[in-house]
């Protein structure tokens, strides 16, 4: 499927500015298939036409996605999630379709192919590009004598292990992670909150198999099918396919008396094909509401997903352990 279909549920010749405005009347997040990049007047031009074959290269280096040139002023929390809300950053330019594919594919080393191109224009005819990106077959790829790829939700100089793997037609399977608090409940002496976690493989055609994961709270216990497990839980999955998430849902018992102030969620995972990632969620708890909770986020006050770990396993497994440690 197209990025356009997916993303939009529709082709990218079909959009419009009306369309795309609306796009943003909500809050939208920068993901490893979606890139922002408003539109300031001031300063040089050339430098803002940079960041748009960084952000396609990485495209092309990774799954394939789209670039909204002239997207609303992007704004970043703590964690480095990138955001977009609110009125476009239109401008004026001689660019049309055709014009901008020649820019970037005369600026693309090995030429990329799969690069479709949008120009959307209001009354003043003022314009937006949305650039849509496929996988590429020939990466790596590199502009002005540099790899970049998308990690993180961001477009980032690629790290020599995975330039390696591409050299050598190596696919890692791409896996995202999430934890989700779903329900409170109270029990007497204790607080049981219902957590649900989910585990995707988002590369088509590029199986993982050996995926550990691994579930650390900061304090309380863990239940999981009936069975404590203390603060920390890990599992092991012999294949995770695209297309067949895994789900399952567990329980974290507080103690009452204990059950108010921050917690943190982490989670872990990561398989013989693909590298490790982490998700963490710091909760504060001031009061309970017992029941379904509809929004996490009266309770959630940081969220970093899918985060690649600084350097290798062993600084994720310290960062677990500083957690474990609180």
């Amino acid at each position: 499927m197209k990025p356009s279909l997916a993303l939009f549920n529709r082709d990218l010749y079909d959009l419009d500015f009306e369309y795309m405005q609306e796009f943003f009347d909500t809050v939208k997040d920068e993901t490893l298939y979606l890139e922002f990049k408003s539109f300031n007047q001031q300063g040089p031009y050339g430098p803002k036409e940079d960041t748009i074959k960084k952000a396609v290269c990485a495209m092309l280096n990774s799954e394939g996605g789209i670039v909204i040139w002239g997207a609303p002023t992007e704004t970043r929390d703590a964690n480095g999630n990138t955001a977009a809300v609110g009125p476009l950053t239109p401008f004026n330019s001689p660019l049309d379709r055709d014009r901008l594919i020649n820019i970037l594919s005369s600026s693309i080393i090995p030429l990329p192919v799969g690069i479709r191109v949008q120009k959307l224009q209001n009354e003043n005819q003022e314009s937006i590009f949305v650039i849509e990106i496929e996988k590429s077959p020939e990466k790596p790829h590199q502009f002005d004598n540099r790899y970049y790829i998308r990690l993180d939700g961001q477009t980032r100089i690629a790290p020599h292990y995975l330039i390696s793997a591409l050299m050598k037609g190596i696919n890692y399977p791409v896996l995202s992670g999430h934890l989700r608090l779903k329900q409170i409940e109270t029990d007497g002496n204790r607080i049981l909150l219902h957590f649900r976690n989910v585990l995707f493989n988002t590369s088509a055609f590029n199986n993982d198999i050996n995926v550990q994961m691994r579930i650390v709270a900061s304090r309380g216990r863990l239940i999981i099918n009936g069975n404590y497990s203390n603060s920390m839980y890990t599992n092991t999955l012999s294949l995770l396919s695209h297309g067949a998430p895994t789900t399952s849902d567990f329980i974290l018992e507080i103690p009452a008396g204990q059950a108010l102030g921050e917690l943190t969620m982490i989670f872990q995972f990561g398989g013989e094909k693909s590298p490790s990632k982490m998700s963490k969620y710091k909760y504060n708890f001031e009061r309970f509401r017992p029941g379904t909770i509809a929004d996490e986020g009266i309770y959630l006050e940081e969220k970093s997903e899918n985060t690649m770990p600084e350097e290798d396993l062993g600084n994720a497994m310290r960062n677990i352990e500083d957690i474990l440690s609180l």
